[in-house]
């Protein structure tokens, strides 16, 4: 199930900044459930959607479903909370390696390298 489907985010923004580069600011929707687990009276968003949701946007971006092999030099920075609004930054290296960088214009949020695969069915 795509997490965009269960509501935990909408795009407010999609562009491309410069080929092969792709910029989503995401908003986060506070009265998801997943937050009321995680965690209770102190929501974040879990790490391991921030990883789904930017395959799922690279998923977008490439108009085919996509699904990461290898996830290299995973770093989180700092917690995001549901209040935040971050910009998903995807640039692609080469053919199927990405850059990710979750942010904000004032701080780093989460990075990771990935490597992909092209699933056989689109988007």
């Amino acid at each position: 199930m795509l997490l965009q489907d269960s509501k935990l985010y909408t795009i407010e923004l999609k562009r491309l900044t410069e080929e092969e580069c792709f910029e989503y600011s995401i908003l986060f929707c506070p009265e998801h459930p997943i937050f009321k687990g995680h965690f209770p009276n102190c929501p974040i968003v879990p790490g391991a959607c921030l990883v789904q949701i930017a395959e799922e946007l690279l998923s977008q971006s490439l108009n085919t479903l996509v699904h990461f092999t290898t996830i290299k030099n995973l770093k989180f920075r700092k917690p995001i909370t549901p209040d935040i609004s971050v910009i998903f930054s995807i640039s692609k290296t080469n053919d199927d390696h990405v850059s990710v960088l979750i942010h904000t214009n004032l701080d780093n949020y989460a990075q990771f390298s990935a490597t992909y695969m092209r699933a056989h069915t689109n988007v």
